[in-house]
């Protein structure tokens, strides 16, 4: 199936995730566990690098199998397999890992043809607007009537995102230095236009009609309904995460909407350094309908976009969502929506942070990880589902009908697993260190 076709088909499919959504809402979370970090015994570098060979011998096959759907999983994959692709490259602590050219070639070519079909789609629903305007008619789509075209790509946010860290990471390594700028400049056009009033992101464009998901109520935690917030922190900490790697490979030195952006974060932390669900959730710290270990899991993207944007170290808001992830580090992998794409950001949030961060990384989640792969080299979800408001990547969701979800989940979540093991062997290039004088990595020797 073409990954943008069949569009009632794939309407029933968003309106089937986004109630999900909406049921996980309704159930509070538990509170946050304080308690010292069980550290795992340590996994060798030997023992790492077997489980990324494993994995990537998997990924060569399964990624190419997926299923588009009404879900964003599959580019998210792909880009996210291509920048681990494109860091297995350094020879970093152990040996030299077989190479990955072909599918980083493929996985090019794809992320390439997705984001400037969506940056079209932009144009196009400017040209159109600017006619509207011109006739004195506002927006130049009547209502309730969605851009058939447009929903084709909806979600899009997540999968830029991911997107320009492959092709940052690629421009920073001088790979097709010159292409990688052209589709990071296709990518920064959609980001920003997709920015919200208020400075954040949601899964695409809630502003523009026909340009993502159709509006939708959902049901409030404690009755009643609302409309589907049109910015979440995940999708913002995501989107300028890979906004500002574009524009610092770009040579952007300043960026109204990573400003923007930047104050939309300060505005919307939470009293204890957390970041809600969608700003409406925001409260002084005592926790919301998605707070406790959810809301740790969640501020490592936030550390990390942060970083990405600018921040400079000190940074007040940084600093509060630093120690609120201190206080809490297991919780990192208890993410809700993806509980391994929270495990993502932590980890690269504390890579960057340096010795003392990652160290602490590594101990309490490697050995789990590496205990989460299966024979043939895939990866289960490896969170303990400390709250209600969890996500478990491999595991069905209530009322989930579909056929090979679970399976299709795993590539996914072996993408995600297979960098951040790589984040151990060597450092991404894209993205300089929080600290300039971080120490030397620590790894499993």
């Amino acid at each position: 199936m073409h990954p943008w076709g069949g569009t009632i088909r794939i309407m029933r499919r968003w309106g089937l995730a986004i109630a999900l959504l909406a049921w996980m809402l309704q159930h509070p979370a538990a509170a946050e566990d304080e308690s010292t970090p069980q550290v795992a015994a340590d996994v060798t570098a030997k023992e790492r690098d077997k489980a990324i060979k494993k994995a990537f011998a998997y990924l060569d096959d399964e990624l190419w199998k997926m299923q588009a759907g009404g879900s964003p999983r599959k580019h998210y994959a792909w880009g996210v397999a291509g920048w681990a692709y494109l860091i297995a490259e350094d020879r970093g602590d152990g040996k030299k890992l077989p190479s990955r050219k072909k599918q980083i070639d493929r996985i090019w070519a794809e992320l390439s043809r997705y984001a400037e079909e969506v940056a079209r789609l932009y144009e196009r629903d400017d040209k159109k607007r600017k006619k509207a305007e011109k006739k004195k008619r506002p927006g130049g789509l009547h209502p309730g009537m969605p851009d058939r075209m447009g929903m084709r790509t909806a979600q899009y946010t997540w999968t830029l995102s991911q997107a320009a860290h492959f092709f940052s990471e690629a421009a920073a390594r001088g790979k097709k230095k010159s292409a990688a700028k052209k589709e990071l400049r296709s990518i920064v056009r959609v980001l920003e236009a997709s920015q919200q009033e208020d400075g954040g992101w949601g899964h695409d464009d809630a502003s523009r009609p026909g340009m993502g998901l159709p509006p939708i109520q959902i049901p409030k935690p404690g009755g009643g309904s609302q409309g589907y917030p049109g910015t979440l922190l995940a999708a913002s900490h995501c989107a300028l995460a890979g906004l500002g790697q574009a524009h610092r490979i770009l040579g952007n030195k300043k960026s109204k909407a990573a400003d923007r952006a930047t104050a939309f974060f300060a505005k919307t932390q939470n009293g204890d350094g957390t970041f809600p669900y969608d700003p409406s959730q925001k409260h002084g710290g005592r926790g919301g309908a998605m707070g406790g270990d959810i809301e740790v899991a969640r501020t490592g993207g936030a550390v990390f976009a942060l970083h990405c944007a600018g921040a400079k170290p000190g940074d007040p808001v940084v600093e509060k969502a630093i120690a609120a992830i201190d206080k809490n580090p297991e919780a990192m992998s208890e993410g809700h929506g993806s509980a391994s794409m929270a495990l993502q950001y932590s980890a690269l949030a504390c890579r960057v942070r340096g010795d003392a961060a990652w160290k602490r990384f590594r101990g309490i989640f490697f050995r789990r990880i590496l205990d989460h792969q299966q024979e043939d080299g895939n990866f289960n979800c490896c969170c303990k589902h400390t709250s209600p408001g969890v996500t478990c990547d491999t595991k069905k969701l209530p009322g989930m009908r579909m056929s090979g979800y679970v399976e299709q989940q795993r590539v996914y979540v072996t993408a995600i697993y297979t960098l951040i093991l790589l984040l151990d062997r060597t450092t991404v290039k894209n993205t300089p260190p929080l600290v300039p004088k971080a120490d030397a990595v620590v790894t499993g020797k």
